[in-house]
C-alpha cells in the first residue's frame, strides 16, 4: 500500500511537470508567433530611447534602443495585438542596423514615407514637448531631431516651423536644468551650447528661455504666417520676477502681449492678450500712473510704466477686439 501511493505520487508529480512544460512551450510559441507582411513596411519611432525587445511582449529582454525619430523597416508582426501604456497595437518585427532583427510596439510607430517626413516629424516633436514628466536625455533628443531636421528642410516656410520647434525644445530642456553644475552634471555641456539663449531663474531655481530668441526669430520670418505663433511663444515667455502681489509690477509681465499687439494687431491670439492685460489694468495701476513724487525708485517706475503704457495705447489703436474699448477708456484716465 505504501508503495502504491509512492508510484502514485511519482506519476502525478511526472505529469505535472509535463503539463507546465507543454504549458510553457505553448506560451512561448503564442508569444512568438508572427504573421510575415505581404510587403514590408517602413515606421518611424515616436519617443526617446525606444526599447526593441527580443520577442513581442514588454517583459522579453531588451536588444537595443533606439532614438526619437528613427525609421526602420517592418517585416513581421504578432498575431495578436497588445495594450500598452493605453494604447492597443500589435507589435512589429523589424529589421536593425547590424544585420539583427527585434521587436518593437507599433503603437509608439508611425507610418512612415520619405515624401511626408517634414511632416511627420513636426507631428512627433510637437507631440513630445507636450509630453510631462520626461527626462533631460529624453528632452535632448527632442532637440537633436529639431536641429537635425531644420538642416534638411528645403522650402523656408518648413525651416521657420522647425526653427521654431528647435527653439521651444531649448525651453522645454531648460526647465529640468538645474543650477548646481557639479563637474559631473549632464547640464554642463548643456550650458556651454545654450548659455546664450537661457537665463537663470532665480525664483524657479533654474533657467528659462530667453524672449529675445524668439523675438528676433519671429523678425526673421516675419512675412510669413508662423510669425504669429512664433511671437505669441515669445510673448508668453515672462521674464523671471517676483512680483509678489504688486499690481504695477505685474503690468510689467505683459509687456510681450502688448509687443504681440503690435506686430499682430489681428493676429489668432490677438483677443486673448487684450483680455490678459485688461485684467492687469487695475485701478491701482492707473492710480500710480497718475500720482506725484515718491523716491526716485517710484519715479523711475513710474516713467517707465507709462512708456509701457503709451505702447499699449499704439497697440490697441490697431485692433478691432471688443476689449479695445474698455482698455482705451482706462488708458483715458491717465493724466
Amino acid at each position: 500500500m505504501i508503495y502504491m501511493n509512492h508510484v502514485m505520487k511519482r506519476q502525478f508529480l511526472i505529469l505535472t511537470l509535463v503539463m507546465f512544460v507543454a504549458g510553457h512551450m505553448t506560451s512561448i510559441v503564442a508569444q512568438t508567433d508572427e504573421v510575415k507582411l505581404d510587403s514590408s513596411q517602413t515606421r518611424i519611432t515616436t519617443v526617446s530611447a525606444m526599447r526593441v525587445r527580443k520577442s513581442p511582449q514588454v517583459t522579453a529582454e531588451e536588444i537595443v534602443r533606439l532614438k526619437l525619430g528613427t525609421v526602420v523597416t517592418a517585416i513581421a508582426r504578432s498575431t495578436n495585438q497588445d495594450t500598452v501604456a493605453g494604447k492597443t497595437d500589435y507589435w512589429y518585427r523589424v529589421d536593425l542596423p547590424n544585420g539583427d532583427t527585434g521587436w518593437l510596439f507599433g503603437g509608439l510607430l508611425l507610418n512612415y514615407s520619405p515624401g511626408k517626413r517634414q511632416e511627420l516629424v513636426r507631428q512627433i516633436i510637437e507631440a513630445r514637448l507636450k509630453a510631462e514628466n520626461t527626462d533631460f536625455a529624453d528632452r535632448q533628443e527632442i532637440y537633436n531631431l529639431a536641429a537635425s531636421s531644420v538642416t534638411e528642410a528645403k522650402d523656408v516656410s518648413t525651416r521657420a516651423e522647425l526653427e521654431l520647434l528647435k527653439t521651444l525644445a531649448v525651453a522645454n530642456s531648460a526647465l529640468v536644468v538645474t543650477s548646481e553644475l557639479s563637474t559631473k552634471s549632464p547640464y554642463r555641456e548643456w550650458l556651454k551650447a545654450h548659455g546664450a539663449e537661457v537665463v537663470q531663474n532665480e525664483f524657479a531655481g533654474g533657467y528659462q528661455l530667453r524672449a529675445d530668441v524668439l523675438w528676433r526669430l519671429e523678425q526673421k520670418y516675419h512675412n510669413l504666417p508662423i510669425a504669429d505663433r512664433i511671437a505669441w511663444e515669445a510673448s508668453q515667455t515672462f521674464p523671471p520676477s517676483d512680483c509678489e502681489g504688486d499690481e504695477v509690477c505685474h503690468v510689467f509681465l505683459y509687456d510681450g502681449e502688448i509687443r504681440y499687439l503690435n506686430l499682430h494687431p489681428t493676429g489668432a491670439h490677438a483677443d486673448e492678450a487684450l483680455k490678459n492685460i485688461a485684467e492687469v489694468l487695475t485701478d491701482e495701476v492707473i492710480k500710480f500712473a497718475n500720482d506725484k513724487g515718491g523716491d526716485k525708485y517710484a519715479v523711475q517706475q513710474r516713467t517707465e510704466l507709462k512708456k509701457l503704457l503709451a505702447s499699449l495705447r499704439l497697440a490697441v489703436a490697431k485692433t478691432t477686439a471688443p476689449e479695445k474699448r474698455d482698455i482705451t477708456k482706462r488708458l483715458d484716465q491717465i493724466h
